[in-house]
């Protein structure tokens, strides 16, 4: 059985959702800390994202096997915010959760965020997008800073103001939220900033916060955080995206300085996406922040540029 609920009645608290593309060779190790759960009241949908691996033997072995649910959709490669957007127009469960092919949930990552969750007055609940903690790095420290109380009340936008997010975190989001905030997909590009949408939702939503451990996270010598670079340059119209909406829709919650490194990253994608200087100027919402940081822009893709010749990113 796959596809939503009817009804709109979900059939599972959670559903976890795994990204994976040519990731046999990890995903194995996923699926069995998603076994080790303490709570069981879960799905797994698993986007294939056009492996050329053995990855469908694999998955089928799991399906046979494992003592919960797994959906297995599989589509040309798109890139995994279109995975994403593939898995929540599928998901059965209430709370949708992130788990990348080579990273590993921790036993009572579940049950914490549905304690937490929990803990949410039902009548606040509808302001509410989800739950999130922290993630483990593979030698066993924490990945960045911890929020400043055990549990932070704020939407996406007003934490950033509040903690310095740095390294990595995870959360778990109402499947019916996520179902209003779909991943753009940009004809031609694989990749897009994975926050732009709990950005957008932080205009409605709040999110319980929280320094609960819920993953050891492994970076793949062949993954995005490896490959950063790259994937920029192969993927500049999402990325000018994301800039653009940081200075027009979010810019109240943005310090000046702030306001100025984005109004440059905009000029710097804009730019790398064929974008001239009419066409960026008219999107803007405050000219005189882009005229000013319009040269460093520029300085920016030509240095991006002369990287892309020598090394041959592209």
């Amino acid at each position: 059985m796959s596809g939503p609920p009817e009804n709109g009645v979900a059939a599972f608290l959670f559903t976890l959702f795994i990204p994976t593309y040519n990731r046999s060779h990890t995903l194995g190790d996923a699926l069995a800390s998603v076994e080790r759960q303490t709570l069981r009241d879960f799905e797994v949908v698993i986007v294939d994202d056009g492996s050329s691996d053995g990855t469908p033997a694999l998955v089928q072995s799991w399906q046979a096997r494992a003592s919960f649910p797994i959906q297995y959709l599989r589509q040309p490669n798109q890139g995994k915010h279109a995975a994403h957007n593939n898995a929540v127009a599928h998901a059965r469960g209430r709370l949708f959760m992130t788990l990348d092919s080579d990273d590993m949930l921790l036993p009572e990552a579940l049950e914490r965020l549905a304690a937490r969750w929990a803990s949410i007055p039902e009548s606040e609940r509808a302001g509410f997008a989800g739950v999130g903690g922290m993630c483990l790095n593979e030698d066993g420290s924490l990945s960045g800073e911890p929020y400043p109380a055990e549990v932070v009340d704020a939407n996406y936008l007003e934490i950033h103001r509040r903690c310095r997010m740095n390294g990595e975190r995870r959360e778990a989001l109402r499947t019916d939220v996520l179902r209003q905030y779909p991943y753009p997909t940009i004809a031609g590009e694989r990749h897009v900033r994975p926050t732009l949408i709990l950005r957008r939702m932080a205009h409605r939503y709040r999110i319980r916060f929280t320094n609960d451990l819920l993953q050891i996270n492994r970076h793949a010598p062949d993954g995005i955080c490896a490959n950063r670079f790259r994937y920029r340059m192969r993927n500049p119209l999402g990325l000018r995206l994301y800039y653009l909406e940081e200075i027009t829709l979010h810019d109240a919650y943005a310090l000046r300085a702030e306001l100025l490194a984005s109004h440059r990253q905009y000029v710097r994608f804009s730019l790398h996406a064929g974008i001239g200087w009419a066409a960026q100027r008219a999107a803007v919402k405050q000219p005189a922040l882009w005229w000013r940081t319009l040269p460093l822009g520029l300085l920016d893709w030509l240095a991006d540029t002369l990287k892309v010749r020598l090394r041959s990113y592209r």
